[in-house]
């Protein structure tokens, strides 16, 4: 890599995180009012991601063991943001899934962050605009080159 391209690199690098951080920062209410756990919120993103799964599963997205996620999902259970319901073919087993209170939380959470990202490209000019849109269409084809990459070479 040329030693421009790398300069260039780490400009879009710094500035990135420079967004990132001013957004972070302009908006920790939200946060910081959730009354949750990391553990907590980190299982919310999982559950929802997978949209229905089982606390063995869960355990593993977090790295600890099916009893020390007992305690995370009793607690999202009580705060009404998580269901569990039996397997109809495994009695012993739990399936979670978010209740419609805890897909709310999540949807209010990547509301804030879009309808402030939304802000800051409202102030931005036309010809701005343009050049950030050509540039994210290259890093979203790069991206699905990588992933294609990545999953050509685990099958």
């Amino acid at each position: 890599m040329d030693s421009h391209k790398k300069q260039l690199i780490d400009q879009i690098m710094t500035l990135q995180m420079q967004v990132q951080r001013q957004m972070r920062d302009d908006a920790p209410d939200a946060w910081l009012a959730l009354n949750l756990t990391i553990a907590q919120l980190k299982s919310l993103f999982f559950i929802n991601f997978e949209e229905v799964t089982n606390s063995k599963n869960l355990a593993a997205a977090l790295g600890v063991t099916p009893p020390n996620v007992t305690g995370i999902i009793d607690r999202l259970v009580e705060h009404d943001l998580v269901s569990r319901e039996y397997n109809q073919l495994n009695r012993r087993e739990q399936m979670l899934k978010l209740t419609s209170r805890g897909r709310e939380l999540l949807t209010e959470l990547k509301e804030r962050a879009t309808s402030h990202y939304s802000r800051l490209l409202e102030q931005l000019e036309v010809e701005d605009l343009n050049a950030l849109v050509q540039g994210l269409k290259a890093l979203a084809s790069a991206a699905r080159q990588d992933q294609d990459t990545a999953a050509s070479k685990t099958s």
